[in-house]
């Protein structure tokens, strides 16, 4: 069970929804309690209505009431599941939360605001140190890993990419120039240079094909391993894949366009010179 104190504009300040009851009122000592949905259900009630006016016991011997019932709310990251979360009424403590008023377009009043809170913070508590941070970035720092992750992947996907296309282009550039008087053949006959474009681009694209049956289950497995260690995630859909195999077959048309029009407009009689 997870501890939580403050006063009242705690509820008001994160915008945590009450189900049941009501907010606790401020108070310098704790005197009342507000639980989550999670932690109403643990403690055997299915509606958030029974849990109010029910006294929890802590450690200390001492009874407090149950006044509200929050709606759940991550204060982790997604890898762990809600746990059971009692918030008290207690209005003193080391750390406080606090709405800024929106950034002004010079960037000043945040900064402003920082240091008119620090000096009345030290003002109260001359000793204490005084640092802050931002709640956007704190919860950033829950996803390090990932965002890391997904920082490399990016370079590694473009970099992977740029490599086949280099390989895919390499590989047109030699099978034009080995069948550069059947080209011209046909274009002497009155083969179109769409028709002669498909013609050259229809085996790299059914290879293209054959990689991306191979790669998607294996993306797919990846993937899903990935997700499993979140306690709450999105599910694989399958238009990513589709989407991802789409933009293969484009980005290698793309790549083959560069060379196979550039064969297939070229005259014929060049290539045919030596027959």
């Amino acid at each position: 069970m997870q501890i939580r104190w403050g006063d009242s504009n705690f509820i008001k300040i994160y915008q945590i929804k009450i189900l049941a009851g009501r907010n606790v009122h401020t108070s310098d000592s704790v005197k009342e309690l507000l639980i989550n949905e999670t932690y109403s259900k643990a403690l055997g009630f299915q509606n958030p209505e029974n849990a109010i006016n029910k006294e929890l016991t802590f450690g200390n011997g001492k009874r407090f009431p149950i006044v509200g019932v929050m709606k759940d709310f991550h204060e982790q990251s997604l890898h762990g599941a809600i746990g059971p979360i009692v918030f008290q009424s207690k209005a003193e403590g080391g750390f406080f939360h606090i709405a800024l008023k929106p950034q002004n377009a010079e960037g000043t009043i945040w900064q402003s605001a920082i240091s008119k809170i620090q000096k009345a913070y030290q003002q109260i508590y001359p000793d204490a140190d005084f640092s802050y941070s931002f709640f956007d970035d704190s919860i950033a720092k829950l996803y390090t890993n990932e965002q890391n992750t997904s920082r490399l992947l990016n370079w590694a996907t473009g970099l992977a990419i740029l490599i086949s296309c280099l390989g895919l282009l390499g590989l047109v550039i030699y099978t034009t120039n080995v069948r550069t008087k059947e080209i011209g053949i046909r274009k002497v006959l009155g083969a179109s240079v769409s028709h002669i474009v498909s013609i050259l681009s229809k085996e790299f694209v059914a290879l293209i094909i054959i990689a991306f049956l191979i790669a998607a289950p294996i993306a797919w497995w990846a993937v899903n391993k990935w997700l499993m260690d979140f306690v709450y995630r999105t599910e694989i859909s399958w238009w990513v894949f589709a989407l991802c195999g789409l933009g293969m077959i484009l980005i290698a048309l793309i790549t083959l366009s560069i060379q196979t029009i550039k064969a297939a407009i070229s005259n014929p009689v060049n290539s045919l010179r030596s027959e």
